[in-house]
């Protein structure tokens, strides 16, 4: 009960920040359209004094938006039983900072106006991916209130913005070429986009297991279990809900119930987030022209670990990962 009340009390004195003057015109309800950018222009060299203190005020409630929901992540694993979280690469919860934080970055462009070239053509190519995102989820939408044909198709949208922010790479290689400058807009629309999709799965994915539990291998099958774990596996924005789903997965895992692999990767994905260290391997960085681990509970032992999981050893498994995304930039630190 006192946990329960500290959550209670730390919910009823956190305020978000009041959103910025210069945004309001961009936003309906909760969500943001970047339309013509101008919200920007204080980012850019030749930016008026006024417009840098607009874009001042706008990294000031970014600022906050990520502290908040630090102090208000750290207080819900506490409940949970994690004595200090680390909180490492955190995304916002806050959905519209988040949202506005998935703007390009101006180092493309010397002004605004350059910027805005950039944009006019990036926006109708952006806009007809999105477009065809939207076609495709409703195509494929559920035509059955089966929980297996719902989870079948719901991670549909998220899926295809993730691989279009690939845009030239990989599965999006034969996509429209175009300039760096073009390509940063392009993706950042998209990214816009999956930060929506991301938020509506996850509340979608909550209230499913508050109401029933974690989806069951035997009760909806392997590929609807699968995309199940994807959608928690994206549910970034809500570390106590990815360390209570993993809580949730573990007995089921004993029972065959869930996909020994689908807990791998997940328990690497928080607990690399919670503490600073990953058990299987699942995640890695670039390190000076090499792929390596991020950090691990044990070295040693990681493959045995990965072994117990059905997983490839680490060294072939980095190799696949540098086959897909392609090799490491040499010099770029870890």
């Amino acid at each position: 009960m006192r946990v329960l009340s500290l959550i209670l009390a730390f919910l009823l004195t956190a305020a978000t920040p009041p959103v910025p003057d210069v945004l309001k015109p961009y936003i309906k309800g909760d969500r943001f359209d970047p339309g013509d950018y101008k919200w920007m222009k204080g980012r850019f060299p030749d930016a008026t004094p006024e417009e840098r203190a607009q874009d001042k005020r706008v990294s000031e409630w970014l600022i906050a938006c990520y502290e908040d929901d630090l102090a208000a992540f750290r207080v819900e694993l506490r409940a949970l039983g994690i004595a200090d979280p680390k909180m490492i690469n955190t995304t916002s919860r806050n959905l519209l900072c988040s949202q506005v934080t998935s703007a390009p970055d101006v180092h493309h462009w010397t002004s605004f106006d350059a910027f805005q070239r950039s944009v006019d053509k990036a926006a109708p190519i952006a806009d007809a991916y999105l477009m065809a995102v939207k076609v495709a989820k409703a195509m494929s939408a559920a035509k059955t209130p089966k929980l297996h044909d719902i989870l079948i198709a719901r991670p549909l949208g998220e899926q295809m913005l993730r691989v279009g922010a690939g845009w030239g790479e990989g599965d999006m290689a034969g996509a429209p070429a175009v300039s760096d400058d073009v390509q940063a807009v392009i993706v950042s629309r998209l990214l816009l986009a999956a930060v929506v999709e991301d938020h509506d799965n996850t509340e979608w994915l909550k209230a499913l297991v508050a109401k029933q539990g974690w989806p069951k291998r035997s009760e909806i099958g392997e590929d609807a279990a699968e995309q199940a774990w994807l959608l928690v596996q994206h549910a970034d924005a809500d570390p106590a809900f990815q360390l209570s789903s993993l809580r949730l997965m573990e007995p089921l895992m004993a029972k065959g119930e869930v996909a020994k692999g689908d807990y791998a990767y997940l328990y690497d994905r928080v607990m690399l987030k919670i503490t600073g260290k990953q058990r299987y391997a699942t995640q890695a960085t670039c390190d000076n022209g090499k792929r390596v681990p991020q950090p691990l509970e044990d070295e040693k032992a990681v493959d045995r670990l990965r072994a117990d999981v059905g997983l490839a050893p680490v060294a072939g498994y980095l190799t696949g990962m540098d086959q897909t995304y392609g090799r490491c930039p040499p010099g770029q630190p870890r």
